[in-house]
């Protein structure tokens, strides 16, 4: 159901880029067919775009916060690539490729000579996950039949009801989509060069919006939406196999309990609930119209922050109708809202989508049980995560869900008073304080809290970190630390005070595993971590 869930919002949002009058006429039927024929193989990028770096330094003033912060604004910039097929709206095989990592790895979040990947199959309910360092993939159920105390097979066939519903509906609104684009180009015939190799013949049809298209669209969609007899018949048919499944299947127990309406009066009382909301929505369209020209809308929309926004798409069609390339690009120019750049500052994104093989895209081949460690293996057994990488983001992941973590300990440093309690109980000779804008902690106390064995080199003035194959290490008066044997820049070089060597408490927040939140209006730092065993 997951990717049924995730095929149909995409189906959704490409449906008011469509329309059924000239140009775009042929964008809709390709989309048709493509409900009716999902199989294939495919090839994208995504990608950030525009002056992103210039934005953070509107909104970010700490250095090593903006450093940080511009390490993800590049891998979103490099972007994440995205290969596979699909077989069905119920299979489907995805991968997932950052073409910059380096976030990643220097969160020792992936390590090895290959690009950080995540492999995901989906087949019907059932979802798969894995990285290319992880021995098993994680299987998750995406609607447990069990954990619903439903059938399995009612539940396959509700399911099978709503996407035949949805489907046959959205073929039918496309059809009829009649808003009128006005910026709408047929470029000709194209050659596009496939990823398989292999040349195909298309029509190349541009659509650009702008700010007043965009609102023009949605005004139209808006109010369609109210006088479409295929909308309403949709959601009410929508509401009542969702009303009736859900009556069908309430625990006996609590059905006994209950007066169980009749299908008649579910219906009745669905209807009615559709046409006040559709009456709802036409007030609010009509009230809007009155009160707002277009061109008052945009003005609106400037003062909102957004000076303009464009969103091009480029659509490629072969003779038969196939979607063989699909180009997005979203471009939005915002206002700096405290006018710490001259300028408008411009971000968007680009998506490049190829697709092959229509109609017989590449078998998916899933893993055997043997092959797969799942949710309730994670939670019952504690040996099961040993099947990913520890070097790896999965394993993060699959340390979240796992019930195996002890008992959480918390460690409180009051900055106001200088204190520290440890679950509640004051802690004698621990003292936070402040140097240079950084709330500095005893390294050594909160190690050995966590279990970890520590030890210090007089001469060097070097305080080791070991736990669980890590390692982190620290030298007085020196910004640079090392982590597992790379190099870390601290906002501010360790120091001795009252026998204890003091490092930045957002070091420990990266390095150490450890939850930290701050609470300004008592001025107080609070971690949270596993307690050692």
């Amino acid at each position: 159901m997951m990717w049924k869930k995730a095929y149909l919002l995409v189906f959704s949002a490409l449906l008011l880029l469509t329309g059924c009058s000239g140009e775009t006429a042929l964008i809709g039927q390709s989309m048709i067919k493509s409900a009716d024929q999902p199989s294939a193989d495919f090839q994208g990028t995504f990608k950030m775009t525009g002056d992103l770096d210039k934005l953070l330094d509107a909104v970010i003033d700490n250095a090593e916060e903006k450093k940080e912060a511009l390490a993800f604004v590049n891998a979103l910039k490099a972007g994440l690539k995205m290969e596979g097929s699909t077989v069905s709206t119920n299979e489907a095989k995805i991968v997932f490729t950052l073409n910059d990592d380096k976030i990643l790895r220097d969160n020792q979040l992936w390590t090895g000579d290959q690009k950080a990947a995540l492999e995901m199959l989906v087949n019907s309910n059932d979802v798969y996950v894995k990285t290319p360092i992880d021995q098993k993939y994680l299987a998750i159920n995406s609607a447990n039949p069990q954990e619903m105390e439903v059938d399995a097979e009612k539940l396959r066939a509700f399911q099978d009801k709503i996407e035949k519903l949805t489907l046959d509906f959205m073929k039918k609104y496309i059809d009829k989509y009649g808003f009128d684009f006005s910026q709408v180009k047929n470029l000709g015939k194209e050659s596009v060069e496939l990823p398989d190799g292999k040349k195909v013949d298309a029509t190349h049809i541009s659509v650009t919006l702008d700010t007043p298209e965009l609102l023009k669209m949605l005004l139209y969609t808006a109010k369609d939406a109210t006088a479409n007899k295929d909308v309403r018949d949709f959601a009410i048919e929508f509401m009542t196999l969702t009303s009736q499944f859900a009556t069908d299947n309430i625990p006996a127990e609590v059905a006994a309990d209950m007066k169980k309406p009749s299908a008649q009066e579910q219906r009745a009382e669905i209807e009615k609930m559709v046409d006040q909301g559709l009456a709802f929505l036409k007030m609010q369209v009509e009230q809007l119209e009155k009160q707002y020209t277009i061109d008052q809308m945009v003005e609106q929309v400037k003062e909102a922050g957004v000076q303009s926004l464009e969103l091009k798409l480029d659509y490629y069609i072969d003779s038969d109708k196939n979607q063989v390339r699909s180009i997005s690009a979203l471009s939005a120019a915002v206002k700096d809202p405290d006018g710490k750049l001259p300028k408008p500052v411009t971000i968007g994104w680009e998506a490049d989508y190829y697709s092959w093989n229509h109609g017989k895209g590449t078998a998916i081949s899933f893993p055997a049980a043997s092959d797969t460690v799942t949710v309730e293996q994670l939670q019952e057994d504690e040996n099961a995560i040993k099947a990913f990488n520890d070097k790896g983001f999965l394993y993060r992941f699959a340390q979240e869900i796992s019930s195996v973590p002890g008992e959480s300990e918390f460690i409180v440093f009051d900055l106001k008073d200088n204190s520290t309690t440890l679950n509640g109980e004051p802690v004698a000779g621990v003292r936070p304080f402040l140097k240079d804008g950084s709330t500095m902690v005893p390294f050594r106390f909160i190690g050995e809290e966590m279990g970890a064995q520590i030890s210090y080199d007089p001469a060097t003035k070097t305080a080791t970190f070991s736990k669980d194959g890590k390692t982190i290490k620290v030298t007085e008066g020196s910004k640079t630390a090392t982590v597992d044997g790379q190099a870390k820049t601290l906002p501010v070089a360790p120091l001795e005070k009252d026998g204890s060597l003091y490092v930045p408490l957002k070091f420990v927040s990266e390095a150490f595993g450890a939850d930290v939140t701050w609470i300004e209006e008592v001025q107080q730092a609070i971690i949270e971590f596993e307690k050692a065993s």
